[in-house]
């Protein structure tokens, strides 16, 4: 990822935690001995244990997730007791999301083991998260993360906007998928905004963690990758020049792979923005520079170093100041790879810069000379 979002998002997540509160009292009641009939008392003293004031009204009004907790409870109750603590077990560790992004703890996955546990708590916790938006929760929790992006872009990708929250609602994707995660699909930290593209045409509902084999960034707290273009090549016999781009991860590498395979940001990355803009992004260097030559910034007699300079100077402007969405951050990096190219004495790159910083009449001109 490119940026966290704020964790403050995550805060209203009371529907999710009364649920799991619920669960948990329910498999204290059973331990207990206790019979939990499926009724309206029943729920009522369930949820007045674990909400209070307008949140515990509302919930008890909400006789989907009602009749659907029953429909979990009615199937826990008949495991044995092991058996409730391995589905307890998968309950608090599904929802334990930064330790399984980072790989401290393995996921426990019930679908093979407890199929119809699975389906019952997949039918309750979506059917939650459905409510949230009855409830404002979704769109609050977006408005928050909406606000506290500067450039409006999807951070998964950096090439897409992601929408106002006066259009047509922003995909929220479920990070951990709810087909195999079923217990934090209404979580609101599982829950991340993403642009259409990323989330409809590459996540869909691919295992992020690859069923805890790999480590993945997480959305709310996480460092963004350092990128390179080092080692990009030039595609032998190219006229106009080309590049066989490399895109390298430097730091936090096994998350910046998973973001890769999830994502498919290097097809991307190189399809839709390096071959697209190189000479775009080219274009404007050497339009600066020709303007700098009409206003005197620049002689007809630079010499290498001077032209490095020129070149150097561009690069730690574009540094400074990327340009918002399409992968902008790109650009800079790909004037720090000529610049490398350049000091290594590349033949074609040294003339590719001359070109641009000298202009191809002026350089006739000093060899005619």
């Amino acid at each position: 990822m490119l940026r966290s979002y704020p964790i403050a998002a995550t805060v209203d997540n009371w529907l999710h935690d009364a649920i799991v509160g619920i669960i948990q009292d329910i498999h204290d009641k059973l331990n207990a001995g206790e019979n939990i009939a499926n009724t309206q008392p029943s729920w009522r003293n369930l949820v007045s244990a674990r909400l209070t004031g307008q949140k515990k009204d509302s919930l008890i009004r909400l006789h989907g997730v009602r009749d659907r907790l029953f429909a979990f409870k009615n199937e826990y109750a008949a495991l044995p007791q092991p058996d409730r603590m391995t589905v307890l077990a998968a309950l608090l560790g599904q929802n334990d999301i930064p330790n399984l992004l980072n790989r401290t703890i393995q996921p426990q996955v019930i679908s093979q083991t407890h199929s119809l546990i699975h389906e019952r708590a997949q039918d309750l916790f979506v059917f939650c998260f459905e409510k949230l938006t009855d409830l404002n929760v979704r769109a609050s929790q977006y408005n928050i993360i909406f606000s506290s992006l500067a450039d409006k872009i999807c951070p998964f990708c950096g090439i897409e906007r992601v929408m106002n929250p006066e259009e047509t609602a922003q995909d929220q994707d479920h990070y951990l998928a709810k087909s195999i995660y079923p217990f934090c699909a209404a979580n609101l930290r599982n829950l991340v905004p993403m642009c259409r593209c990323c989330n409809r045409d590459y996540k869909k509902n691919k295992d992020v963690i690859e069923g805890g084999l790999r480590r993945a960034f997480d959305p709310y707290n996480c460092i963004p990758p350092e990128i390179t273009l080092n080692h990009t090549t030039i595609i032998v016999g190219s006229s106009p020049i080309q590049f066989e781009w490399n895109i390298d991860f430097l730091t936090n590498a096994e998350e910046a792979e998973t973001w890769n395979s999830v994502f498919d940001l290097r097809t991307r990355y190189k399809r839709d923005i390096l071959n697209e803009y190189f000479d775009k992004w080219l274009w404007g260097f050497s339009e600066k520079c020709r303007k700098s030559r009409l206003r005197g910034y620049i002689g007809e007699n630079l010499d290498t170093a001077q032209i490095r300079q020129q070149l150097a100077f561009y690069q730690e402007d574009k540094a400074d100041n990327p340009s918002t969405g399409l992968a902008g951050f790109l650009e800079p990096l790909v004037f720090k790879f000529l610049l490398k190219e350049y000091d290594e004495n590349n033949p074609k790159i040294v003339s590719l810069i001359r070109i641009a910083v000298l202009g191809r009449q002026e350089i006739e001109k000093i060899e005619a000379a």
